[in-house]
C-alpha cells in the first residue's frame, strides 16, 4: 500500500485520514505517508478494523484472504469502501488483495468478529446513516430521538453510539454550532460526503425546508446506506442505466447530481455541467435530462427535510388547499371577549393569586404583579407555573387569608380557579363568539380576556399549539391572557388531523 499510496491525490488520502484518525492533523502539516502510518497504527489494534468495517466488508475481507473469486460487480460496494479504508489493494486487473503490511491485523481481526452482534451494530448504524444521508446534516438529538423510537433502543444507548461507533463515525462528521432557537454548541450531525455543501444546505433548508409526518420506510434507509442513490426506485435506476451509456466517465457526474438533489436548487447549471463535456458534444441529450429530471424529482432532499421534491410538491398544494378552506370557513370574531370591566376584574383576581404565590415561595423579590398592567409573560413565568403547580393550595389559603380585601363575589371568583387546568392547548378554530382550544380528548370553548383572540393570532396561523391556563370566569371559560407558543411547525397532515378531530369531539362551556 505504501508504493500504491503515491498514486493517491493528497486531498483524497487526508479525507479517508480524518475520517479514521481521531486527532488528526492540519492538512498542511502532514504528507500522505504519514497520514498512512497514523491509519495503520489505528488498525494495530484488530478491533479497531472489526469496528469499522460492516458485516459485509468483514466477510469479503476473508473471502479475499482465502482467494475465494470475488472479482464480480456484486461486491462493488464492498471493494470500494475497503479501499477507501486502505484495507484492500488492487493488484492492477488481476486480483484484489489485503494490503502486506494489514494482512495479519485483518486475520487477527476475522477471529475476533461476533457475527451476531456486529449484525445488529450494522442494522443501527444502517438507520442511522441513512437517515443522515438523506437529510444531509440534522441535530444530533433528533437523529438520536428518531433512530430510539424506530428501534426501541435507550436514547443514551444510541447516543453514546453515535459518538464512538467507528462505522458511523467514518460517515458521519459531529460539529458544535450556534442555532438561533436552539442555543450554543448545538451538537450537529453532517453526512461527510455532503460537508463542504453544509452552510448552503442549511440556507436553502431555511428557505425551502417543510413539516409534516413521513412515512419511515427502512428498506430505504438501508438501501441508501450502501448506495448512493435509490437503486430499487424504477425511475432512478433507468437513469443510472442511461447514464452508463453516455460516452464519458459517467462516475465523475454522481457527486454533483446528488449535491444539486440535496440542495434542490434549479437544474440548469447541472445540465450545462454535462452538456460541457467534450465527449458529449455532439449527443442529443434532451431525452437523457428529461430522465434526470423525473429521477431527481424522486430523491430526498435535505433542503425538503428528507421529502422528495415530488412529496413536496403534493404537501404543498394540501397546503394551498387546507388555507383556501380556513379562508372560506373563518368569520370575523364578535363579543369573543370579556367586556372591559370583567377583564380588569380577571386582571385584579388573577394577578393576586400570583403575587400571593410569589410572596408565599419567595420566587422574586424584584418583581411586583397586584394591580400592575403591560407585564411580559416570560417575566412571571416562573411564578405562573408555581401557582398552577399548587393551585388549589394556594387557592385555599389566599381565600382564608384574603390579603387584598375582596368582596364575598370576588373570593368566589377567586375559589372557582381551583377548577382551571393548564396545559398544552391547539387553539383549533375560531367561533363568532368563542375560541376553541383543543386538548386530549375534549375541546373547550374559550373567550378572550382583553380582545378577541382572532386579533391576536390570525385565522389563517391556525391550527396553532400553545402553553396557556384555561379559568372559569363568571359563565364562561377564559385564558389567563399568556399564550406560550411553541416555535415548532406542525405541517399539513398535523392541520388534517385537527380539522377531523374537530367535528367529532364534545365541545365544553364549562369545566
Amino acid at each position: 500500500m505504501y508504493e500504491e499510496i503515491n498514486e493517491f491525490k493528497k486531498e483524497y488520502v487526508y479525507e479517508q485520514y480524518t475520517r479514521i484518525v481521531q486527532d488528526f492533523k492540519d492538512y498542511e502539516k502532514i504528507t500522505k505517508v504519514k497520514m498512512l502510518d497514523a491509519i495503520y497504527k489505528v488498525y494495530d489494534n484488530p478491533d479497531h478494523i472489526v469496528g469499522i468495517c460492516t458485516t459485509r466488508e468483514l466477510k469479503y475481507l476473508k473471502k479475499v484472504l482465502n482467494q475465494e473469486p470475488v472479482l464480480d460487480d456484486k461486491y462493488d460496494w464492498e471493494k470500494d469502501t475497503l479501499r477507501h479504508k486502505f484495507l484492500l489493494a488492487y493488484d492492477y486487473g488481476k486480483e484484489f488483495q489485503v494490503p502486506e503490511e494489514m494482512i495479519d491485523k485483518v486475520r487477527e481481526a476475522l477471529k475476533r468478529v461476533k457475527w451476531s452482534e456486529k449484525k445488529k451494530i450494522d442494522d443501527l448504524n444502517e438507520l442511522l446513516v441513512g437517515y443522515c444521508k438523506i437529510q444531509g446534516s440534522a441535530l444530533l438529538p433528533t437523529v438520536c430521538q428518531f433512530a430510539s423510537e424506530i428501534t426501541g433502543i435507550s436514547s443514551e444507548v444510541i447516543w453514546n453510539h453515535m459518538l464512538s461507533d467507528k462505522v458511523f463515525c467514518y460517515y458521519v462528521f459531529v460539529v458544535n454550532r450556534d442555532i438561533e432557537h436552539f442555543g450554543e454548541n448545538i451538537p450537529i450531525a453532517i453526512f461527510q460526503d455532503y460537508y463542504g455543501i453544509a452552510d448552503e444546505l442549511e440556507e436553502e433548508r431555511r428557505k425551502q425546508g417543510l413539516v409534516g409526518t413521513q412515512k419511515i420506510d427502512l428498506k430505504l434507509f438501508k438501501t441508501l446506506f450502501y448506495h448512493d442513490f435509490d437503486i430499487h426506485n424504477p425511475k432512478i435506476k433507468r437513469f443510472l442505466d442511461e447514464l452508463k451509456q453516455l460516452p464519458f466517465f459517467w462516475f465523475s457526474a454522481l457527486e454533483l447530481i446528488r449535491d444539486y438533489a440535496m440542495l434542490n436548487i434549479d437544474r440548469t447549471s447541472l445540465k450545462e455541467s454535462i452538456k460541457s463535456v467534450p465527449a458529449l458534444e455532439h449527443v442529443d441529450l434532451t431525452q437523457f435530462f428529461k430522465i434526470l429530471d423525473e429521477a431527481v424529482d424522486e430523491m430526498p432532499s435535505g433542503a425538503l427535510n428528507g421529502y422528495t421534491p415530488n412529496e413536496a410538491r403534493k404537501i404543498k398544494e394540501k397546503q394551498v388547499r387546507l388555507q383556501v378552506q380556513k379562508a372560506q370557513r373563518y368569520v370575523r370574531q364578535q363579543d369573543a371577549c370579556l367586556s372591559k370591566s370583567d377583564a380588569k376584574l380577571f386582571y385584579k383576581i388573577y394577578f393576586g393569586l400570583l403575587e400571593f404565590t410569589n410572596q408565599k415561595y419567595n420566587i422574586n423579590d424584584h418583581i411586583k404583579i397586584y394591580r400592575r398592567n403591560g407585564i411580559d409573560p416570560m417575566e412571571i413565568k416562573d411564578i405562573v407555573d408555581k401557582y398552577w403547580e399548587n393551585k388549589d393550595v394556594i387557592t385555599s389559603e389566599f381565600c382564608l387569608s384574603n390579603p387584598y380585601k375582596f368582596n364575598g363575589e370576588e373570593l368566589n371568583i377567586a375559589n372557582e380557579f381551583q377548577k382551571g387546568i393548564r396545559g398544552l392547548f391547539i387553539i383549533a378554530r375560531y367561533e363568532l363568539e368563542y375560541t376553541a382550544f383543543m386538548k386530549q380528548d375534549r375541546i373547550y370553548m374559550v373567550k378572550g380576556i382583553n380582545d378577541n383572540i382572532d386579533n391576536i393570532i390570525p385565522y389563517d396561523e391556525l391550527p396553532h399549539v400553545a402553553i396557556t391556563s384555561i379559568i372559569p370566569f363568571k359563565g364562561n371559560l377564559v385564558y389567563d391572557g399568556m399564550l406560550l407558543g411553541m416555535a415548532v411547525k406542525m405541517g399539513s397532515n398535523f392541520d388534517e388531523m385537527v380539522e377531523k378531530e374537530y367535528d367529532s369531539l364534545m365541545k365544553y362551556y364549562h369545566l
